[in-house]
């Protein structure tokens, strides 16, 4: 004989009916919200990369599919696998980016140490410094641009870029600086400097497959440390009037030297012609004397008479004075007196 239920049996039947009902709806949510998170799970990889960035997709650590090819994905929509299978790095490759290197140049005001650095003497501990190859110390101040070249060796190699920019622009400067002098490096050698230290910090980053091109290198201050500032600008003030005397001087000898020339040419020439003239004459001279001498040996007596009467003839017209004796009558010769010829001194 089967007992009848009790009254306690009943009262959990009606009870636990609405907790089971209950139970069965959230079991059906669930499965839903279930779906709904797989969904979302799986359509997470879905990805939109900008027009000024590259993506690299990295599977398990590794690039997908083995080559930069195929983990490199531009502009667009894509599809990957959600994490963890695949992490997307985006990479801007059409930024330009700067960054600012002050480790070779002291503490600006409101850095930490900077009221410390203010002595009359380098702490290298506060300030940063580097020697030139004529064993002077500047100061400098940088500031570098740079673009990503390389996406998927960006993503892959470099942990912190920025540092390894700034270690390998530091290290051009330093060798680049020792093989300069101060004079050159502070006036018109600066170009020539920034080039080699742009060529050398760009060859360290790719020895390091950094995946970084430098765009430019801006010095924007070098100059001796401040506490002999002063003291170097009067030498550098020196030097530039040294170097202006030089050019005047220069400037003076291309005017002067090229009048001085064409005065000596004129001389020259004034004096080959003379010396011309003279021997020309000389010449004469000296063939009409062999012609008289001819004459002389012939004839010595005709000769004498007839230079004599030349000299008479040619000192007659500068003659003050003349007076005519008669000769004596008895075939005698003049005296003293008998014949005067007056010149004047001055002739």
């Amino acid at each position: 004989m089967i007992a009848p239920p009790s009254h306690g049996a009943s009262e959990l039947r009606r009870f636990s009916g609405p907790v089971l009902r209950s139970f069965e709806l959230g079991l059906g949510y669930l499965r839903w919200g279930v779906l709904a998170l797989v969904l979302a799970y799986v359509f997470s990889g879905l990805i939109i990369v900008r027009s000024e960035e590259v993506a690299v997709v990295l599977r398990f650590g590794a690039l997908a599919g083995g080559t930069p090819a195929t983990a490199l994905l531009h502009p667009g929509l894509h599809f990957t696998l959600p994490r963890p299978m695949d992490e997307v790095v985006r990479v801007k490759i059409k930024k330009v980016y700067e960054l600012e290197i002050y480790d070779l140049h002291y503490r600006r005001p409101g850095d930490p140490g900077a009221e410390r650095s203010r002595r009359k003497t380098i702490d290298p501990v506060l300030e940063g410094y580097a020697l030139t190859g004529d064993h002077n110390v500047v100061q400098v101040d940088m500031v570098a641009r740079y673009q990503v070249d390389d996406p998927v060796a960006f993503a892959l190699h470099q942990a912190s870029p920025e540092r390894l920019l700034r270690d390998a622009i530091m290290a051009a400067t330093v060798r680049t600086m020792g093989e300069v002098e101060v004079d050159s490096v502070l006036s018109e050698g600066r170009s020539q400097f920034v080039i080699q230290v742009v060529q050398r910090a760009q060859d360290r980053l790719d020895r390091a497959v950094s995946g970084l091109a430098l765009v430019s290198v801006e010095v924007t201050d070098l100059a001796p440390p401040r506490q002999v500032q002063a003291e170097f600008e009067q030498v550098q003030n020196a030097f530039i009037d040294m170097e202006t005397q030089v050019k005047e001087a220069q400037k003076l000898r291309e005017e002067e030297v090229p009048l001085a020339k064409a005065s000596r040419d004129q001389a020259l020439r004034e004096a080959q012609g003379y010396a011309a003239e003279l021997l020309a004459q000389a010449r004469g001279d000296a063939g009409m004397w062999r012609d008289l001498y001819a004459e002389y040996r012939k004839n010595p007596q005709v000769v004498r008479d007839r230079l004599y009467l030349e000299a008479i003839e040619a000192s007659l017209p500068r003659s003050g004075r003349i007076r005519f004796v008669p000769p004596p009558a008895d075939g005698r010769r003049y005296g003293p007196d008998g014949f005067r010829l007056s010149i004047p001194a001055g002739d």
